[in-house]
């Protein structure tokens, strides 16, 4: 028993968005997705072949006509016409008939059929002739809208230069495991994700994050997989397979789009068939009753009804939602930013209230170490070579901002026994003999006295409302104050000011720190609300309280522990380059260049779309019922009957084109 519909009203011209064979193959395993671009380019060659070959023939057609050539040549060239153009839609038609489903396909073969059954095969011709024609415009509008996702099988080469010892040989992608080495020289575009072990260049990174100015990358630093080499020599080592990089991923995420259609595409989907055998019953009833109840003849009869059956066909109804959403993903895509359904595009358009994680999304997520307060028996240096000592081993961002620290003062760190590590609180060692505590400022305990307690409590506290996340050192009874910043993002502000003016009416701050460093920032950057010192649960129950009061929820993310609420939001965004796998998975959309500006930009991209969308629903539904109702009273012609359809058709079409404009 087949799975499909019955009735299927989507036409020809929409094959390339709704097929299931594949557009490109991501691996050279067949991990792919959508339509070959050679068979899509070699169908929609033949559709142009098709079009172009009838209105030849039914030009001259027509010129024998007025020039009053013999009528039998007229008619060679109009059934020449007719079968170009009509064949291929038979052959589309029958193999849907044998599967009893019925298409717009069978609509418009049945009204030409119909309209040379009434000896007016010129006008049956020309309705096969301009179907022909705008099924190939639609299929150039579908190719323009995957433009941006076809492209991405450019990006990277199929080969990479692996480097065995002093020599070098070229390898298929899908064969170059983790750990390799690559050479990527000048010119060149990366091949695979990995980091740089040798040389220095600058990269292209733009087809990958929508960046436009070259990045410098040298030894340590991560490079992406089609990025573009400018300048120098690079031996990268490989972190990950050619199914698995950034680049495979953002097909993915830009492919599944397709499986997630907005409301008004679904509703179009659910009621099509239904639709479908509306029209044709109606075209027959209006037949009937214009013969019984009016008293018209029968040929007009006929022929009013054909009108009606064209007018009516819900072409340019079905295609008006998927190829806007579709050219929207295909923009946004082009600027770095990845939408992964257009549910999601119309979702953002609705958005009420959007929420942001703090640290790695307002901000930058480089902590660094501002300030060493020592307070009693310590002196700067000695604070900062403990605080080192006891940290250098730990993965912590405090700990990283310590060590950078460290580093950069060039302290010789002493040698650490009896390290003891408590998520949450700190850590502790003896170190030169003496006990050694660094941790959050209220797990201290016993560690101080209470009149060194209440001093650093007090340096904790100034430093907190200066928007600085703090941690206290003890060093056998003395104490230092070590305090942390994080430079807000240059643009978040913007990003907030401009949400508000297009019409979010509630924006908010969620994050795990401390509530005097949250509303500091909060207040900084002109947020409605915040919320602090929150776990992965306290935000989830944040987002829902938040959706109850303003409706459509965006959460904006980029760790682990914002991954849930990324997940419950109406839209959840990633920030793709410093963000984990994990919230990138967990998005439904991710900002590829980690510009938080993307955030408004997008709304309004979505809130455009869905204009678009709804004068393209506007327009098609208008247009079927103003003809349809003139079609009945015999005031259409056939001839304008299908200039009418078919050019609807196309309007819808190149309107949607308007959002791959940035």
């Amino acid at each position: 028993m087949t799975d499909q519909p019955l009735i299927t009203p989507a036409r020809s011209a929409l094959k390339p968005i709704l097929s299931d064979e594949p557009l490109f193959d991501l691996d050279g395993e067949g991990t792919t997705v959508f339509y070959t671009p050679s068979a899509q380019w070699i169908a929609h060659r033949m559709e142009v072949i098709v079009a172009v070959t009838a209105g030849v023939f039914l030009l001259i057609a027509w010129g024998l006509t007025q020039a009053g050539g013999p009528v039998p040549l007229q008619h060679l060239f109009t059934m020449l016409a007719f079968a170009v153009a009509g064949i291929p839609a038979l052959e589309s038609v029958w193999g849907k008939l044998k599967s009893f489903r019925i298409d717009i396909d069978l609509l418009m073969l049945l009204g030409a059929v119909l309209a040379a059954y009434i000896d007016q095969p010129f006008e049956g011709a020309l309705l096969l002739f301009l179907f022909a024609l705008s099924g190939a415009m639609e299929s150039y509008a579908v190719r323009r809208t995957q433009s941006a996702i076809v492209a991405l099988r450019e990006l990277a080469p199929k080969f990479a230069t692996v480097v065995e010892g002093d020599s070098t040989k070229e390898v298929p992608l899908r064969q170059v495991a983790v750990g390799a080495r690559i050479l990527v020289r000048p010119g060149d575009k990366v091949p695979l994700d990995g980091t740089v072990v040798d040389g220095s260049s600058s990269l292209n990174e733009s087809a990958i994050t929508g960046e436009s100015v070259p990045r410098e990358r040298t030894i340590g630093d991560p490079v992406l997989a089609g990025t573009q080499n400018l300048n120098g020599r690079l031996e990268v080592e490989v972190t990950k397979l050619a199914a698995d990089t950034t680049l495979a991923r953002i097909v993915k995420l830009v492919t599944a789009a397709r499986h997630k259609p907005a409301r008004a595409q679904r509703l179009i989907d659910r009621i099509g068939p239904t639709y479908s055998v509306v029209v044709i019953l109606g075209a027959v009833l209006v037949g009937v009753v214009c013969a019984v109840a009016f008293g018209i003849a029968g040929n007009e009869a006929v022929r009013r009804g054909i009108a009606v059956l064209i007018v009516a066909s819900p072409c340019a109804l079905i295609i008006a939602t998927p190829v806007a959403y579709l050219a929207a993903i295909a923009c946004s895509a082009r600027n770095g930013v990845l939408v992964k359904g257009s549910a999601d595009m119309e979702a953002i358009a609705n958005a009420g209230a959007v929420v942001f994680d703090k640290t790695g999304t307002l901000t930058t997520g480089t902590i660094r170490l501002t300030d060493v307060t020592p307070l009693d028996g310590l002196t700067e240096a000695e604070a900062l070579r403990f605080a080192g000592a006891i940290e250098k081993s730990s993965t912590h961002p405090l700990a990283t901002a310590i060590n950078n620290r460290v580093t950069d003062s060039g302290v010789i760190l002493p040698s650490v026994s009896d390290y003891i590590l408590t998520p949450g609180e700190g850590a502790s060692a003896m170190i030169e003999g003496k006990p050694v505590w660094i941790g959050r400022p209220e797990r201290c305990g016993d560690r101080l006295s209470t009149a060194r307690k209440e001093g650093a409590a007090a340096v904790t506290e100034r430093f907190r409302k200066e928007g600085k996340t703090v941690a206290t050192l003890a060093v056998d009874g003395h104490a230092a104050v070590f305090a942390f910043g994080d430079t807000v993002r240059d643009e978040s502000k913007d990003c907030i000011a401009r949400l508000k003016r297009q019409g979010v009416v509630w924006t908010e701050m969620l994050t795990g720190d401390h509530s005097l460093v949250a509303e500091r920032v909060s207040t900084s950057l002109g947020l409605d609300g915040f919320r602090a010192e929150l776990f992965p649960d306290d935000k989830l129950q944040a987002v829902e309280s938040i959706r109850r009061e303003h409706g459509n929820i965006v959460v904006v993310g980029d760790g682990i522990n914002d991954a849930p609420a990324l997940v419950h939001a109406d839209v959840g965004i990633a920030m793709g380059k410093g963000g984990t796998d994990v919230a990138m998975e967990a998005a439904d959309v991710v900002l590829m260049n980690d510009r938080i500006e993307a955030v408004a930009w997008l709304h309004l991209h979505g809130k455009r779309t869905a204009t678009v969308v709804r004068q393209n629903l506007t327009f098609a539904i208008a247009v079927i019922s103003v003809l349809s109702v003139f079609a009945a009273m015999g005031s259409v012609p056939l001839p304008l009957a299908v200039i009418g359809h078919e050019g609807s058709t196309v309007l819808v079409s190149l309107n949607a084109l308007r959002l791959l404009r940035t």
